[in-house]
């Protein structure tokens, strides 16, 4: 999504699709016939901005406009961190969502060639550092959001 600032989006109404993001997910379900899941810190959740009642109808949004742009893009599990605490396993920079992730998706992460087959696209140096703690080496940096700031860097 488009970042807003912070605390990040805490209402639907501030949430906006980075553009062509629909147009890519359909792209890789269409062409490769993976899942998609979305691995996200919402720590706004841990420190009371919103409930997760909340964060489920702005998914549900998102997941409609994405549907709008594309009728393959659509998203087969979200995995939500909503700790506020930095050691927190599941909260990137840390491996713990991915793992779950891949146990959940039959991937076993000591496997070369399991992980061979897995991408992991992200916006921010978190997203990287989760992905590489986890074992995946195909990740990309999208130069969108926070992804533009470190590759001018």
């Amino acid at each position: 999504n488009e970042d807003v600032g912070s605390p990040g989006v805490i209402c639907k109404s501030q949430f906006e699709l980075t553009p062509n993001a629909g147009e890519a997910i359909g792209k890789l379900k269409r062409t490769f016939n993976c899942p998609v899941v979305l691995i996200t810190n919402q720590s706004c959740v841990g420190k009371g901005l919103l409930t997760l009642s909340e964060l489920e109808k702005i998914h549900i949004h998102m997941r409609s406009l994405l549907l709008q742009e594309d009728s393959w893009a659509t998203i087969d599990r979200i995995y939500v961190c909503t700790s506020v605490e930095e050691r927190d396993i599941r909260k990137k920079p840390n491996p713990g969502m991915i793992t779950e992730a891949c146990i959940d998706w039959g991937i076993d992460i000591k496997s070369t060639l399991d992980m061979d087959c897995v991408f992991f696209i992200g916006d921010s140096l978190t997203d990287m550092q989760a992905a590489k703690r986890s074992g995946i080496r195909n990740r990309i940096l999208v130069e969108t959001g926070y992804g533009f700031d470190l590759m001018r860097d």
